[in-house]
């Protein structure tokens, strides 16, 4: 009888990079991390991925730390990365062409002066590069953070008082639905939470709006039976995460009576897999 090939489980590997020491936006911070966590190690198991989780926050945060962990990423051919970010982010107002942020990374206490800046921060899109270049066949590379002119702000007054006190709802999985997500596809997917020139809400209690919003639409994608004839189903998830991130922004004060005003961008990079 011919001896049967074992077949390797899919490897889950989540980075979490969280600013969690801020003192303005930490508390939704680890919001972020207990939300994405929650609902990737849901999936995992229901999925049987072989879950493998690094959470860098609180004194271990810091470039060298951050661009070592990503280093340190080993997936399979046929394995899923995930890089999620929360925290500070901001843009060079001199250089137009970059349309994504700059991710804050200095280590706490942190300096202001220009030149620390500088040497402690690194594009979203080349953090988005070095994670790609670690081999897996589908990359996720989320930064939460502002995008806005070197202002370091993310917490704002208002939002919606009945979402804050409102019961997050179950994570329920439709095997096909996440087949159609993690499974039929190779991809590198970059989202940042703003565009040019805005700000990246946070809230305290519901943690990064965009963070927010994308759990809530990932729940519901997941359980919901999908239509994998209709192609890539993650163009119409970020879609209504940006429309519905926009939406809530708005009921947020950015200063003077100005509304937020924050609309996510993305780059989908795919092609289907063949195996």
């Amino acid at each position: 009888m011919a001896k049967q090939e074992k077949v390797s489980r899919t490897k889950f590997i989540l980075l979490i990079v969280a600013n969690t020491i801020d003192p303005t936006i930490g508390k939704g911070c680890q919001e972020d991390i207990d939300s994405v966590r929650h609902m990737f190690k849901r999936l995992s198991a229901e999925m049987d991925f072989n879950f493998l989780e690094l959470i860098v926050q609180g004194e271990d945060y810091g470039q060298e730390n951050i661009i070592g962990s990503i280093n340190m990423l080993t997936p399979g051919s046929n394995d899923i990365v995930v890089f999620y970010y929360s925290g500070h982010g901001f843009s060079y107002e001199q250089d137009a062409s970059k349309k994504y942020p700059q991710v804050d990374l200095r280590p706490h206490p942190s300096s202001d002066d220009i030149e620390v800046i500088n040497a402690h921060t690194q594009n979203l899109h080349d953090l988005f590069r070095l994670v790609k270049s670690r081999g897996a066949r589908l990359n996720i590379v989320i930064g939460d953070c502002c995008n806005s002119l070197i202002e370091f702000k993310r917490k704002f007054k208002g939002g919606i008082e009945e979402l804050r006190n409102k019961e997050k709802a179950p994570v329920v999985i439709n095997k096909e639905s996440c087949e159609a997500l993690f499974c039929d596809y190779t991809a590198s997917i970059l989202v940042a939470a703003a565009g040019k020139g805005e700000y990246a809400v946070s809230d305290d209690q519901l943690g990064s709006l965009f963070t927010y919003n994308f759990a809530r639409s990932l729940k519901l994608f997941m359980k919901k039976e999908v239509d994998k004839s209709l192609g890539l189903p993650w163009e119409k998830l970020l879609q209504e995460t940006t429309d519905a991130t926009f939406d809530l922004s708005k009921t947020y004060d950015i200063g003077n009576g100005v509304p937020g005003n924050q609309k996510a961008i993305y780059n989908i990079e795919f092609r289907e897999t063949l195996y």
